[in-house]
């Protein structure tokens, strides 16, 4: 999926200029109105700067996009909510995003960001903010779901309203309860298994010096890079590029590397990744974590930089957050164990 094109420096500064006009009786002709809507704008977004919940909730918002994306069943989605909305009758405000899927499926998705730490505690929707989304959604001939990005578990859940806990005034879910009846299965959502351990060796150019000096220390140049999965070398490049993508962006960990050595000179160093958390060896695999966290992982590297945040998209297509692994995979010395999470519409704690 790519980005398409537009000139946001040529007609988005009109656009504001126009609506911050309609409050202001900006004249176009008028050179002290441009001045004053430059100040207005340069202080605006001065002060947005410095509101992280703010930050928090752009970039979270602007990255759903590039996990539905990425993920593979969206055939487009689009930003709704800006520009201007007429509406006869009765409330209404637009969701951030319209989904397309392959299969035609359509509905919009509002995004939130729960930086809650107990899964157990609610999140809240007032209950005439949701109506507003669901009279935009209706009039349009579809209905809005609920992206939520739970930051401190890493986990999205994407919720229709009939998944959420209703009261007097509000809707609440937590992440227990959202996570059971979440629907990111319908934009390509899996859970990813293998056998431990995923591991990468850097291979010393040979014809290069490598030999340990008499601090302890070798200068290496790499000349090849192995992959391997539970000690079985990876051969084909696409499981060589899904597993490189798991290593970078899965859940497991790794130690110190290991030197691998001939007499003095440091043949090759090799890194293991496993499960930080007891795993069933019997079964064969552990998991490495969803694709939606994956994707999240990768999405980081491009506007979070040591726990700061410094952009709030990417210059890039969501393509270049994903990872292609055919439904029908069969993996030579790469085994995969899918799993697609069907929502539990009944569930409860």
């Amino acid at each position: 999926m790519k980005r398409m094109p537009r000139d946001p420096l040529k007609f988005d500064p009109v656009e504001l200029f126009t609506a911050v006009s309609r409050d202001n009786n900006y004249r176009i002709e008028a050179e002290e109105d441009i001045e004053d809507f430059l100040d207005k704008v340069g202080k605006s977004l001065k002060s947005s700067l410095k509101n992280q919940n703010l930050l928090n909730g752009k970039r979270v918002e602007a990255l759903f996009a590039h996990v539905a994306g990425a993920l593979g069943k969206c055939a487009m989605v689009k930003q709704e909510d800006n520009g201007a909305i007429f509406a006869a009758g009765m409330n209404v405000q637009a969701p951030d995003y319209s989904i397309a899927l392959n299969d035609g499926t359509r509905f919009f998705v509002e995004v939130k960001n729960c930086h809650h730490c107990d899964p157990k505690k609610d999140y809240e929707f007032r209950k005439d903010y949701i109506v507003r989304l669901e009279n935009f959604a209706k009039l349009q001939g579809t209905t809005v779901k609920f992206a939520i990005y739970f930051s401190r578990i890493r986990k999205w859940v994407l919720l229709s309203k009939e998944s959420l806990t209703e009261h007097r005034n509000k809707y609440t879910t937590n992440f227990i309860e959202g996570y059971a009846k979440s629907e990111m299965i319908l934009l390509g959502d899996r859970m990813i298994g293998t056998k431990p351990n995923l591991s990468i060796e850097l291979i010393a150019k040979p014809e290069e010096e490598s030999g340990v000096n008499e601090n302890g220390q070798a200068s290496i140049t790499i000349g090849d890079v192995k992959l391997y999965c539970h000690d079985n070398e990876i051969l084909t490049e696409n499981e060589k590029h899904i597993a490189f993508y798991l290593i970078r962006f899965g859940d497991w960990t790794t130690d110190d590397p290991s030197a691998d050595m001939d007499g003095e000179r440091v043949r090759s160093i090799r890194y293991d990744f496993y499960p930080d958390v007891p795993w069933e060896e019997d079964q064969g695999f552990a998991m490495l974590g969803s694709l939606s966290s994956m994707v999240t992982s990768a999405y980081n590297e491009h506007t979070v930089y040591e726990s700061k945040i410094y952009a709030l998209d990417a210059k890039v297509n969501p393509d270049v957050f994903s990872v292609h692994i055919p439904d029908e995979y069969k993996g030579d010395k790469l085994p995969l164990w899918q799993f697609c999470i069907q929502p539990n519409l009944d569930f409860k704690i």
